[in-house]
């Protein structure tokens, strides 16, 4: 009887702190180290921002407080891996905002997420003008197809793919869905000599990039879990509708692939964070 009287007041006491995680707007930064025989000298301690999953309007107003921790960061490149926006393209001064503020000092690189994708279905004009408005920026968008960056004569490859949506639900298709080689036959043919990169929204095939040859992903589309068990690394929700999703948040291998997954910054569907900050992610290079 006592211990059950301690599991409830436990119980209890997740429950309250959990309320009042919904209106903190602490923004963690999670820095990463990639080692790789493939990074030349000259990439050693490149740094790389990740953001995701802005949706818009990012977190109760942390935009100016993300853009003062980007700037103390300093990185040399900032990635934004997809639903930087909502899909029906309402209310997006805030990443506007993000975004104008920060490509004024450092190269950012774009790819879409599914809200994006279902915009440019749904929200056609509205995904037009915000995409030419990046441009006129200087931010460059990648849509299965990859950039070369550069340190001196040395090079890394960065790409960004897109990922097959389910019609009748506007959600991405799930394993059993994807077309076989679906990455092989979207991308180019990774050089193997070089140092790739992948940038995809979501980290459901992380057996194709690998397969493909992809070095490193950066992922997010997956919130964190949304609800995150306190003291674990368990997110209990997905936007796909899942539960306890295997590629929450944080770093994963498979074969010689290392994935990064970030919580994001925003909310969608749920409008909920809980035990579950929203993150910048620092990845810093390595040579060997």
């Amino acid at each position: 009887m006592k211990n059950k009287k301690v599991i409830v007041s436990i119980a209890i006491v997740l429950v309250f702190i959990g309320i009042l995680m919904c209106f903190i707007t602490k923004i963690d930064v999670t820095k990463y180290t990639i080692s790789n025989e493939k990074i030349p000298e000259e990439f050693n301690g490149f740094k790389i921002v990740q953001l995701s999953d802005f949706h818009s309007q990012g977190y109760r107003d942390t935009t100016e407080k993300l853009i003062s921790k980007v700037k103390d960061i300093n990185p040399d490149i900032i990635v934004m891996t997809g639903d930087m926006v909502s899909w029906d393209m309402e209310d997006i001064e805030e990443v506007k905002i993000l975004i104008k503020s920060l490509v004024e000092v450092y190269p950012i690189y774009y790819i879409d997420g599914n809200h994006e994708h279902l915009a440019e279905i749904s929200r056609p004009g509205r995904y037009v003008a915000f995409n030419e408005f990046m441009q006129e920026l200087g931010v460059t968008t990648i849509k299965n197809d990859y950039v070369e960056i550069y340190k001196g004569n040395k090079s890394i490859n960065l790409y960004g793919i897109n990922l097959p949506l389910d019609g009748a639900t506007g959600l991405y298709v799930n394993r059993f869905q994807l077309e076989e080689n679906y990455v092989e036959k979207t991308l180019s043919e990774a050089d193997k000599e070089k140092f790739n990169i992948l940038l995809a929204h979501t980290p459901t095939f992380i057996k194709q990039y690998s397969q493909w040859g992809a070095d490193l992903v950066l992922s997010g589309h997956m919130h964190g879990g949304i609800v995150r068990i306190p003291f674990t690394n368990i997110g209990l929700l997905s936007p796909g509708r899942t539960i306890f999703p295997r590629y929450a948040a944080g770093k994963f291998k498979v074969n010689d692939t290392t994935m990064i997954v970030n919580r994001g910054i925003g909310t969608s569907s749920f409008k909920l964070r809980v035990f579950n900050n929203s993150e910048i992610a620092v990845i810093t290079l390595k040579s060997n």
